[in-house]
């Protein structure tokens, strides 16, 4: 099966790996501000903003088991679990509209799979969660 080609490329890629966009969900990303306030003595606060860190929230439905079922042929279920079961820390690069990269440190956290269908080729529902290390 030939990939087909895409105006834009992936969205994104773990460890130099591009991610499938086969029925992919929106990329949610959240930012926690890790911050300490103090108030002072004459009543006004001082913040200090030590980091912000991002969550990254993606899930894909009837994503097809391997790539090569993918439309992009980019790594699909199979390799997305293979991935996990092995990763540390990774990279995570982000492909923005205008072609802007963004590059993150990120462990995932949580990793749930479901399959949905069998045939030629399973497709399962995935959900994964990325924090910023």
């Amino acid at each position: 099966m030939n990939p087909m080609t895409f105006a834009k490329p992936r969205l994104m890629r773990w460890n130099d790996n591009a991610i499938t966009d086969h029925n992919r969900s929106d990329l949610d990303v959240s930012v926690e501000r890790i911050e300490t306030s103090q108030r002072m003595a004459n009543g006004t606060m001082r913040k200090y903003v030590i980091a912000d860190k991002r969550t990254f929230s993606v899930s894909w439905d009837d994503l097809p088991h391997a790539a090569e079922y993918a439309v992009d042929g980019f790594w699909a279920g199979r390799e997305i679990e293979a991935f996990y079961n092995t990763a540390d820390a990774f990279t995570l690069e982000i492909t923005e509209g205008d072609g802007t990269v963004n590059t993150y440190t990120v462990v995932f956290t949580d990793f749930s799979k479901s399959i949905k269908k069998r045939g030629t080729y399973d497709t399962w529902s995935l959900d994964i969660e990325m924090e910023e290390i």
